[in-house]
């Protein structure tokens, strides 16, 4: 396939919110409470970040991701509220045996996520879905349109296709959202993820979905705004018909036993690393 890149690079400023807001917190309480009191602060932020990266991320993707994420932030955020940093010259007061647990258990777990890290399994895979979809389609004066694109008819069964949305949010490719019997999957990437915490959930017109009809009708939407996410203007009918497709074949794959072909598939896709 063509190792040309579609979509415009994303932004990296969205990825250090969370960090520079800690750092804002931990220096302000710094310097007007002391570095003792910020240090203090800083693990109680940390805490916070494990809660919401358990209490939320994991609990709706029960990726393990999320689950390796939550153990680092929950150890990191209690070696800063244990140490002391006051020395007193007595090394069980100043580094006691339960913050030397916590920096073990954290250091462990930093391991794990850099490894998930460095091979691309921390990233929500959107952006490859979008990519894999634009692959062979050329630039086009067709005009965008908000109006839903039937792909085609296919044979499923209300407990394949759920099963099917359960691995994909599990690998963090994209979420789904229920309409009776009708599935919505709505590919999410590392910025939109970051949006589902404080979003107001699903929108049939301004979000992107592939739907899977009890009928068997495949149908596709593309935003608006994830239409001009690409760098030129594409055939359009082209762009949502490869799409639903795409998600066809990830449902032959699955059903077949064969669901490590859907990740060969996205691996093709060096996605950038800010999308």
């Amino acid at each position: 396939m063509s190792n040309i890149k579609k979509l415009k690079p994303g932004s990296p400023i969205k990825a250090f919110i969370p960090a520079i807001i800690s750092l804002a917190i931990f220096a302000l309480s710094s310097i007007f409470l002391g570095i003792a009191l910020g240090l203090k602060m800083l693990g109680v932020i940390i805490l916070i970040y494990a809660v919401i990266s358990f209490g939320y991320y994991y609990c709706q993707t029960k990726s393990y991701v999320y689950l390796i994420s939550s153990s680092y932030l929950l150890a990191f955020g209690l070696v800063l509220l244990t140490v002391q940093t006051q020395y007193s010259g007595n090394k069980l007061l100043d580094f006691p045996p339960i913050s030397r647990m916590f920096l073990v258990w954290m250091v462990i777990s930093w391991i794990w996520l850099f490894y998930l890290m460095v091979t691309s399994q921390t990233r929500w895979k959107g952006n490859q879905i979008l990519e894999l979809a634009a692959v062979g389609i050329e630039q086009s004066n067709n005009a965008y349109t908000e109006r839903p694109f039937p792909v085609r008819e296919i044979d499923f069964t209300k407990d394949e296709i759920l099963a099917l949305a359960a691995y994909l949010r599990k690998n963090l490719i994209c979420i789904h959202y229920n309409d009776g019997d009708k599935v919505y999957f709505v590919p999410i990437n590392n910025s939109a993820a970051m949006d589902l915490l404080f979003g107001s959930g699903f929108n049939v017109v301004e979000d992107t979905w592939i739907a899977f009809d009890p009928s068997g009708m495949v149908s596709v939407h593309i935003s608006r705004k994830t239409y001009l996410s690409y760098k030129e203007n594409l055939a359009f009918d082209q762009l949502c018909n490869n799409l639903g497709n795409l998600f066809i074949e990830f449902m032959d794959d699955y059903r077949k036993g064969e669901d490590v072909r859907i990740m060969d598939k996205l691996n093709t896709v060096k996605s950038d690393f800010f999308g």
